[in-house]
């Protein structure tokens, strides 16, 4: 039986009827209501029956006399992330995670030293503890955090050198034992730890974050190549580089290192605009293929073979230039090469790891393409914001790693030979591993059974870069931005998620209910953005319960001479559509047909139905309270 005739006749008679936040009339809809099909953007393959599920109602209640509907909680996973930051690192050698993370294995992570974590996995669950507390609120662990940040310090020499072994950049030779001989200087890990200490210092004012910050910067800047004045390249890419300033042949040289989002970082938290200036030549560089053995991105956006996760890692730099600066150029060239990637992954959040088609996904390249799209989203496009929304419900929340009574049962099984000892210890190990987000995902269940993948793997890159993606868009929910490409200043509110804010408290009532409402906190203009595929004849605006007219401004609803306490409501119709998936992946499976069923941003079923563990429901996912030990406030 197909998806239209079991699936969807179900989920249309389920939504006959408006599905109102409690205390708000119900209005029946008819489903023949049709919507033109290409007002959904940003899937690949073909969307088709888009119909109005869910109309507007009428009226509305304050918050105070509904119940919101349960949506996607980002605080409860940043919790569950503190979870892995706090007890995954291995005090037994100096703090250490571990990349090699196979939760199904007994033991699942190596025994030893993990020879691929420096100055990767570390470097990157650097910047993971300041932006999982700021979301989660939890003061555990602190200790813990004290000894991560000084063993990151510990790479960095008196001159803003960075040395380590180059193991990351040879995962492929985990066995190898590396000595002080063999280190070099660690592009890839350098630019980590400078996000880190601008981090560090936005956030504690340490004056020595800055200073080493500053001092890592000009080594790296000392490392560049100028064909021109105003623009550079790394002679061996992202790779690593010889003390002796000669690269160290490796094939990742020839990708792009991700150096210009942390240099404006820094130059943000720090206000150093030769930071800026630097970060403007090395974006040239790769604009312009100015690295003579660099991939070369084409005018189309491909990325020339390069390794999807890094080229799109270096990207988001330069698409948070053309924030920074208002250069469209910069903009328009990120966006480019993200909606070639775009193309060869499905639209719902799973590309392949490989633009050519590799059958798997990978977290760290579905977090790029969020950063990215949130970047382009402020750059003038914000449609781009439901790309990042769609990519949190449907791709990062469903991979919070948690120990479920399923998993566990999964785990006996699978490893009843070792005996009950070596299982409860390994079940122990899994546990400080719970928090993290999968490595890899499927096309309609976690274990990616038609394209014969696996997801028992969190590995030490795709955990913290999974974190990132809650980070970037909890950061993206609310924030108060001046005048820019997305109109006067004043405090935004671009996606449909729940947050408290120092601007004020957002109040999603998604998935079901197309509502949003914000509790002023400042006293500013406020800017609510419905979804951009929702009709804008039916978009009602509200003051409390008073209906008020709607101000378009951009694609935002503008509200204006809002004081402190006011309830700013937006509703909308939400649109129900199937979604035959195309992408690049389909070349090598052109006879595999996946059809996915959309809500709004939420898939709510998939066809053919998953095999094992199950991606796509109609409900949101529900995480468990987090372990005590992590929540201290």
């Amino acid at each position: 039986m197909s998806i239209r005739q079991a699936i969807v006749p179900a989920i249309l008679l389920s939504l006959v009827f408006y599905l109102p936040a409690q205390g708000e009339p119900a209005t029946q809809v008819s489903a023949s209501e049709i919507i033109p099909q290409n007002t959904v953007k940003g899937l690949t393959g073909k969307v088709r029956d888009v119909t109005v599920r869910a109309p507007a109602p009428t009226s509305i209640q304050p918050l105070s006399a509904v119940q919101p509907g349960v949506d996607v909680d980002l605080r409860c996973m940043a919790q569950w992330a503190m979870n892995y930051l706090i007890r995954s690192p291995r005090k037994e050698f100096d703090y250490e995670p571990v990349f090699q993370a196979n939760p199904m294995n007994c033991p699942p992570v190596p025994s030893g030293h993990d020879v691929v974590v420096a100055c990767d996995t570390d470097a990157r669950m650097d910047w993971e503890w300041y932006y999982m507390r700021e979301i989660s609120g939890s003061t555990a662990g602190k200790d813990i955090e004290a000894a991560f940040h000084k063993r990151m310090l510990a790479y960095v020499r008196a001159d803003g050198t960075v040395l380590s072994h180059p193991g990351c950049y040879n995962e492929g030779d985990i066995h190898r034992v590396y000595t002080e001989k063999d280190y070099v200087y660690h592009v890839w890990g350098a630019t980590k730890i400078l996000n880190s200490l601008a981090e560090d210092f936005r956030r504690t004012g340490n004056v020595g974050s800055k200073e080493t910050a500053r001092k890592i910067m000009l080594r790296l800047k000392k490392l560049a190549v100028y064909p021109v004045p105003d623009r550079c390249y790394f002679p061996a890419g992202m790779g690593a580089m010889k003390q002796d300033g000669t690269p160290v042949p490796n094939g990742w040289n020839k990708m792009p290192a991700p150096v210009v989002e942390p240099l404006i970082n820094y130059y943000q938290a720090c206000g150093d605009l030769e930071a800026l200036e630097f970060a403007k030549a090395y974006a040239e560089g790769i604009m312009t293929g100015a690295q003579p053995d660099g991939i070369k991105i084409k005018a189309d956006g491909d990325i020339d073979n390069g390794h999807s996760h890094t080229t799109m890692h270096a990207l988001w730099g330069i698409a948070h230039l053309g924030v920074v600066t208002g250069d469209e150029r910069y903009t328009a060239f990120a966006k480019r090469s993200w909606d070639f990637m775009l193309s060869r992954g499905t639209g719902a959040g799973w590309f392949p790891a490989l633009p050519g088609g590799y059958p798997s996904d990978e977290t760290c390249l579905t977090s790029d393409m969020m950063s990215n799209a949130a970047m382009i989203a402020r750059g003038g496009h914000p449609e781009y914001f439901d790309y990042v929304e769609r990519y949190l419900r449907n791709r990062i929340s469903p991979c919070v790693f948690i120990v479920t009574p399923e998993f566990e049962a999964e785990y006996r099984m699978v490893n009843r030979a070792h005996g009950e000892e070596k299982i409860r210890q390994g079940l122990e190990d899994v546990r400080k591993l719970q928090g993290a987000i999968r490595s890899y995902c499927g096309l309609n269940d976690l274990e990616n059974s038609i394209l014969k993948g696996t997801y028992h793997v969190l590995a030490g890159c795709c955990a913290p870069e999974g974190m990132r993606a809650i980070y970037t868009t909890w950061s993206h929910v609310i924030d108060r931005y001046p005048a820019s490409k997305l109109g006067p200043a004043g405090v935004y509110v671009n996606m449909s998620f729940n947050r408290d804010s120092k601007w004020g408290r957002v109040v999603s009532f998604m998935p079901k209910t197309g509502r949003l409402t914000v509790k002023a906190g400042v006293q500013d203009d406020f800017f609510l953005r419905p979804p951009h595929w929702v009709p804008r004849d039916q978009v009602k605006a509200f003051v409390g319960s008073q209906a008020v007219p709607v101000q378009w401004s951009g694609d935002y609803v503008r509200f204006t001479n809002i004081k402190i306490g006011d309830e700013l409501t937006i509703i909308y119709p939400l649109l129900g559509f199937l979604h035959e998936a195309g992408g690049i992946w389909k070349n090598g499976l052109p006879g595999v047909n996946v059809t996915y069923q959309w809500l709004g941003n939420m898939v709510v079923a998939v066809d053919p139905p998953a095999a094992k563990t199950s991606i796509f429901s109609s409900e949101v996912r529900i995480l468990p309270p987090p372990p005590a030990e992590v929540m201290q406030r």
